[in-house]
């Protein structure tokens, strides 16, 4: 085998190299090739390095099988209350069969026999898994109430500005029946969004594409003037909200406050029965203690007539002692007569 001396270094770093009827294929991983063999398809993996044996057997393109990224701009659809809203997704998808994607999907010749210009083909394909990633997604934002996730999303972000956590706050014993469901907006909610997803892989499964995720970045009313209305409607629930988390916490503060003033009563009471009982014990004791002696039964009398009379010893004796020689002469006081 011999090769043109005007053949270049580049040419023997690509990954197709023309040998004359030979061609050397070198398809990196994540990657496979496309190749025509007498008119039969063939897929050659990635990893390795292929050699196509005869001038039938040509390279048609590279296909990736690596993760894919675009946008879905624009998207205008409609919400089950009929609220046309300006949407903006992203899709991210792969090939998942690159034999089932160059078969059903991807152009390798033109009608007129020429060849296909290499790039156009994959183009086809990923505008193919756009279009429907955008159907799937209309038709899932066709089933949301636009109107009471517009309200919720407010409500959250209103209790988040407020400091006040949703799942803190306790249940009300009767909620009110126009309060806002706390469940995350279907619009933004990944689960619920796995159905535009399974909808949009039962086609693009069919050509060998499967679709990974579909997010929405924005979704709001076309109508500026409905946005308005709908913005104004849900600060007005999300101040209510505030409101009855600020009442039930108030009424949760005065109910412990309550509660604490009333043990505190019975703990003192407790007390003071109980210091009640030690002294009358102690009373007991001492009684019981003085009964057994006649001098100590004195002695506690005089202590106990003393204590009575305190300051008001001028009522048996007078004011002062010159009084006492009339109540000594006094005859109701002194019934005897003295003795000679």
């Amino acid at each position: 085998m011999t090769h043109d001396p005007c053949m270049t270094h580049d040419a023997f770093t690509s990954h197709v190299i023309q040998l004359g009827p030979y061609t050397i294929v070198t398809v990196d991983e994540g990657y496979a090739a496309v190749t025509q063999n007498n008119g039969k398809q063939m897929i050659l993996k990635g990893g390795e390095v292929h050699l196509l044996k005869h001038r039938n057997w040509k390279f048609e393109k590279f296909m990736s099988e690596k993760l894919q990224t675009n946008n879905l701009e624009a998207l205008e659809a409609t919400s089950a209350d009929n609220v046309l809203m300006k949407v903006q997704a992203t899709v991210a998808w792969r090939i998942s069969n690159v034999e089932v994607a160059a078969r059903m999907a991807a152009e390798t010749m033109n009608a007129d026999g020429s060849n296909v210009r290499r790039g156009d083909d994959i183009t086809k394909l990923r505008n193919d898994v756009l279009k429907q990633s955008e159907a799937s997604l209309s038709s899932f934002i066709g089933t949301v109430n636009y109107s009471s996730t517009f309200s919720v999303s407010a409500v959250v972000q209103g209790a988040a500005v407020s400091g006040t956590s949703l799942e803190a706050v306790p249940a009300a014993p009767a909620p009110s029946q126009h309060a806002p469901s706390a469940d995350p907006s279907p619009l933004f909610d990944a689960a619920q969004l796995r159905t535009a997803v399974e909808h949009a892989n039962d086609i693009t499964n069919t050509y060998g594409v499967t679709v990974i995720s579909i997010n929405i970045i924005s979704a709001k009313p076309a109508d500026s003037d409905l946005m308005n209305s709908l913005a104004k409607g849900a600060v007005a629930a999300a101040e209510a909200l505030q409101a009855e988390t600020a009442a039930r916490g108030q009424a949760r503060a005065e109910m412990i406050e309550a509660e604490g003033h009333a043990s505190s009563e019975v703990t003192r009471a407790k007390g003071d029965a109980e210091a009640q009982k030690i002294r009358a014990e102690g009373a007991r004791l001492a009684a019981e203690t003085l009964a057994q002696s006649e001098v100590a039964v004195t002695l506690a009398q005089i202590e106990k007539t003393g204590t009575a009379i305190g300051d008001n010893a001028t009522y048996f004796f007078g004011a002062d002692a010159s009084n006492l020689g009339a109540l000594l002469t006094n005859p109701k006081v002194v019934t005897g007569k003295p003795k000679h």
